[in-house]
């Protein structure tokens, strides 16, 4: 598997607009590693690509409400699921549903973000 940037909590620049000044994520590989970051909030949270797509959401299991990856893995083995490394339920990459596991049927919180043509991953929908 090949990774991806990790990001952390991101500056945001002062006055009224909350857009980050740095993408969420660079470089966001196929199969790689989740990149990690913070909500404004400081709420941790990764963005993965999963056939072709960038999905995101809050790192947190909603099994026990502990982080989901492990070092930023986060997809399992076959690379078809969304893995949390501690309790081992797993989750459709594209609908964040837990399909197996202690929470079968609870889903991750999803969180909106867009990737420019450049392959950088921003906040909110695109437009």
């Amino acid at each position: 598997m090949t990774e991806a940037a990790t990001t952390a909590h991101l500056p945001t620049p002062p006055g009224p607009s909350a857009t980050p000044a740095l993408p969420l994520a660079t470089g966001l590989a196929e199969g790689g590693l989740a990149a990690r970051f913070s909500t404004p909030e400081g709420v941790p949270a990764f963005a993965v690509r999963w056939q072709g797509a960038v999905h995101a959401y809050l790192n947190q299991c909603p099994h026990a409400g502990g982080p989901l990856d492990f070092e930023g893995q986060v997809l399992e083995s076959s690379g078809r699921f969304l893995m949390c490394a501690r309790h081992g339920a797993i989750f459709e990459p594209d609908t964040g549903k837990c399909v197996g596991g202690p929470c079968r049927g609870a889903r991750l919180t999803p969180l909106a973000v867009h990737e420019k043509p450049d392959g950088s991953v921003w906040p909110g929908a695109a437009g």
